[in-house]
């Protein structure tokens, strides 16, 4: 579906360049105009072909980050343009009027500057997102426990990786937090990403209880074309081992307890196996997935938080049972979120039945937080970067 869309999108923004050209011809422009604005337009769409043609070349361990973030820039650019330009055009295109030209360039402008804003202000603009969730079978020790969850870190595509993790480790300190859960993606393409100076600012991203962590399809490894020198299986390896050098413990179909006097919770983490990888683009929600499996050996009666990357096995995990709090990430709003007059605005909408926020059923609830870092391209459009702070509280 996604590339349908995408050939549509260019199939329409060629058709308006064409248009804008001839609009230029009536108002006989000058040749050397015209010649910018051809020179202008071919440059602007041939920048989302290179990138595909960049990552296929470039992308290796060795320099696989440092390609993910040229392209990133090259992306942020190409949106940037392509934004000013279909704003200019609907004002200028539908009319000859030479005021709708000028009006439509100071609104192009502004989204500009607005962009801008997205890109080198909202993209670090950590908030603490507080909610609080209540269940009629949480343990009375467990009233008013606090979590701080996050996901979708993605420090290879952080600009400054090491200042932007202290800033978000900052952040999370000051919620005071019994326990830190991360909903995956913490790397882009590699564990080589990181650096010591990384897993030193994440070794303070902790809670009371401990920083309980899952993998997410970034993290395997899948997305390097040479898989041959670091198999997605070793990737995984040592990643989970910089992680547990630091502290945080790696959760894969894996559940522990958290006591607190004689009530306790459980916490499972649902790992990304290969067999999962198949949905890492996948709208819908998956449901020939078995997690019977994963809570084999978990108690029926104990409350249950999961950790699961994809929001979209939430019906599966709480319609059959085994999980009361599901909290999960990997779709950043697609790091565009508006709230106009108490509606959620997003692409992400369009695609997904469950996106962003709190969602309920019957046997269980989900929470999808926005993610911290960005991936495709260097800009939060609306969409802040979020630190869930979620309190549980008892219904009785």
């Amino acid at each position: 579906m996604l590339k349908y869309v995408t050939v549509a999108f260019a199939l329409i923004l060629a058709i308006l360049d064409f248009l804008a050209y001839k609009r230029l011809e009536h108002y006989n422009a000058k040749n050397y105009i015209k010649r910018i604005f051809v020179v202008f337009v071919i440059v602007a769409n041939i920048i989302p072909l290179s990138v595909p043609l960049f990552m296929f070349i470039f992308n290796n361990e060795n320099n696989g980050t440092v390609m993910m973030k040229v392209s990133m820039v090259l992306l942020t650019i190409f949106i940037a343009v392509t934004i000013c330009r279909l704003i200019l055009y609907i004002f200028w295109l539908p009319s000859k009027n030479k005021i709708l030209l000028y009006f439509g360039g100071v609104v192009s402008l502004s989204s500009l500057v607005l962009f801008s804003y997205a890109v080198f202000v909202t993209r670090t603009d950590y908030r603490v997102n507080e909610v609080e969730i209540s269940f009629k079978n949480l343990p009375d020790e467990f009233d008013g426990y606090r979590i701080a969850f996050i996901s979708d870190i993605h420090v290879g595509s952080m600009y400054d990786a090491e200042s932007e993790l202290k800033k978000l480790s900052e952040v999370i300190s000051g919620t005071d937090a019994d326990v830190v859960l991360f909903g995956g993606d913490l790397v882009n393409l590699h564990y080589s990403e990181l650096t010591p100076g990384v897993l030193e600012k994440l070794y303070h991203i902790k809670g009371k209880s401990g920083t309980f962590a899952v993998l997410g399809n970034h993290d395997t490894g899948a997305y390097l074309k040479d898989s041959v020198s670091t198999p997605r299986n070793l990737n995984k390896k040592l990643l989970k081992e910089k992680l547990e050098a630091i502290g945080w413990v790696l959760l894969q179909d894996s559940t522990i307890y958290i006591y607190r006097d004689n009530d306790s919770i459980a916490v499972t983490g649902v790992d990304y196996t290969d067999e999962l990888l198949k949905f890492k683009h996948n709208f819908d929600n998956i449901k020939d997935y078995d997690v019977s499996r994963i809570y084999s050996a978990v108690d029926d009666n104990v409350f249950n938080v999961t950790i699961s990357h994809l929001p979209q096995l939430w019906h599966e995990l709480c319609d059959n049972g085994y999980s009361d709090l599901t909290v999960s990430g990997h779709i950043h709003s697609m790091q565009f979120k508006y709230n106009l007059f108490g509606i959620k605005l997003s692409p992400a909408a369009f695609l997904y039945d469950e996106w962003s926020g709190l969602y309920e059923r019957e046997k269980g609830k989900l929470y999808i937080n926005d993610g911290v870092g960005t991936v495709g391209f260097f800009a939060r459009l609306g969409a802040r970067p979020e630190v869930t702070l979620i309190t549980l509280k008892n219904n009785l």
